[in-house]
């Protein structure tokens, strides 16, 4: 699978613009909430399975869509777990400017 670079229109960078804007952070709660989503152990081994062939070059091309899904959601998970970590930030930043 080629290796490409993140274009300033592409879902990614629009995504992060709008996660990453100047609004007000995350709730404490949604932020908690946020940070629970993970991949469950079914889908870390076929991402696993599918790095590896990808590694050897014998993706099939339904294999590299898949695949390419994987990341796609996983750079979408890290986009709004970061948002969620700097919004948990700011809650605990502002409660020790109130003590």
């Amino acid at each position: 699978m080629p290796r490409t670079t993140a274009a300033p229109n592409g879902e990614m960078a629009i995504l992060r613009r709008v996660v990453d804007s100047d609004q007000p952070v995350l709730s404490a709660d949604a932020a908690r909430a946020l940070l629970r989503f993970r991949f469950s152990a079914t889908d870390k081994r076929q991402m696993n399975r599918l790095a590896a062939k990808n590694r050897q070059g014998k993706l099939r091309s339904d294999e590299e869509v898949e695949l390419s899904n994987y990341i796609h959601v996983g750079q979408t998970l890290g986009i709004l777990k970061s948002k969620a970590r700097r919004s948990l930030n700011a809650i605990r930043e502002s409660a020790k400017g109130n003590e």
